[in-house]
């Protein structure tokens, strides 16, 4: 591809989420698009509210608030769009939910005026498939980052899902998924690949000379989890893990969601269950290196198989131990940790890796998981853009 591309993305998140901390896989590849040579300027869509109670909380984070690192070059009562650098922009709306029309044509218009060119889609939100309008793209990409229709938030919206799947499946230039399962769910097809997630090395690899008393406190040996604690995450099996080893501690890294309130109070009254609440990704490498082990313990939805977290290359880049629950979306690193196929396996697979763990292996990890890094993960799905467009 000799000449740049410009390209409009549509979030899974808001670019006020990623400047507070969170991560996931569609911030990881805006950074990197960020900073390759073949990429022009970027539109960054932030997520677009699909009711009125989402459009409200766009509002007052990302319309009525500006950003931290960024110049606010254009705002009108629904939208707003703020520079933050010569090569990215972000688009930020509350009008989608009521006049999605309106706000790709917004959309258009804002990309017009920042003078893109040749144009790629490249899209983390399904929805948009459904109001498709017209960029004048060379190429449109989709993103499947889990199986939405399997997520508990969107069962509502499970009729839009559908269709919207349908459209992409038939539509879209290009789909990258971070799991197998995913790739058949798009029916197989030749436009379809399966691209896992990655991981930021030196992030990871950073050292950190004061650490919060909130971890440095809790008595070795951690056994530990850093997520989102929603419905996929098994608490029965957390319980389990706890009662049969009062001597280790269990520390849980992440926002528990209310689904899971109930299964909490059982644990809450464990004395060896901590609950640290939510970290920003720029604390998360030191939570994890406090680690001894780090586990992945998924019930067996079927969310779950259309998964590739994050953490597992995480921990593994801090060089710790990981087991996994069977089903949990590891299937490209399996060799390198331990899947469990139920709750006393599991507990077996933990006291072992805890046992036999040493420096050495823990190198052999950190070695293993950098050709999983994001950078790779970029420069194959820009392998496939030049390959298509070329």
């Amino acid at each position: 591809m000799d000449k740049k591309f410009d390209v409009i993305m549509f979030n899974m998140s808001s670019f006020s989420e990623w400047e507070e901390g969170v991560s996931n896989r569609n911030y990881h590849v805006l950074q990197q698009l960020l900073q390759n040579d073949q990429i022009g300027k970027i539109l960054a869509v932030d997520y677009l509210p699909l009711n009125f109670k989402r459009a409200l909380r766009n509002y007052k984070e990302n319309v009525a608030l500006n950003l931290k690192k960024g110049q606010v070059i254009k705002k009108r009562p629904t939208y707003k769009v703020t520079k933050i650098s010569e090569k990215l922009y972000v688009y930020s709306d509350v009008n989608f939910f009521l006049s999605p029309k309106f706000t790709l044509a917004n959309i258009k218009k804002t990309a017009l005026e920042l003078n893109f060119g040749d144009i790629i889609t490249w899209s983390f939100f399904p929805f948009i498939a459904l109001h498709q309008q017209e960029f004048g793209q060379k190429l449109s990409i989709f993103e499947a980052v889990d199986n939405w229709l399997n997520h508990s938030s969107y069962q509502k919206y499970q009729d839009k899902l559908k269709q919207a799947y349908k459209l992409i499946e038939d539509q879209a230039d290009l789909i990258f998924t971070v799991s197998p399962n995913l790739v058949h769910f798009f029916g197989d097809q030749a436009n379809v690949y399966w691209i896992p997630n990655g991981v930021d090395l030196k992030h990871y690899s950073q050292k950190f000379s004061l650490i919060n008393r909130d971890i440095a406190d809790i008595p070795k040996p951690i056994i530990g989890y850093i997520g989102v604690i929603q419905d996929r995450v098994d608490l029965k099996l957390i319980e389990y893990l706890a009662k049969e080893n009062p001597k280790k501690s269990i520390v849980l890294v992440g926002p528990v969601w209310n689904e899971q309130d109930q299964a909490k109070k059982a644990l809450d009254l464990l004395d060896n269950v901590y609950f640290l609440g939510y970290k920003s990704y720029q604390e998360a490498p030191m939570y994890i290196q406090q680690f001894d082990l780090g586990i992945i313990p998924h019930t067996k939805l079927d969310f779950s198989s259309s998964t590739n977290p994050m953490k597992m290359y995480e921990y593994l880049a801090c060089g710790k131990p990981v087991v996994a629950s069977q089903g949990a979306g590891t299937e490209n690193v399996e060799n390198m940790i331990a899947i469990a196929k139920d709750q006393e396996d599991f507990n077996l697979q933990v006291n072992d890796l805890l046992k036999n763990d040493n420096q050495e292996l823990q190198k052999q990890r950190q070695e293993y998981v950098k050709k999983h890094s994001w950078i790779s993960v970029v420069n194959k799905m820009m392998d496939l853009v030049n390959k298509k467009i070329g």
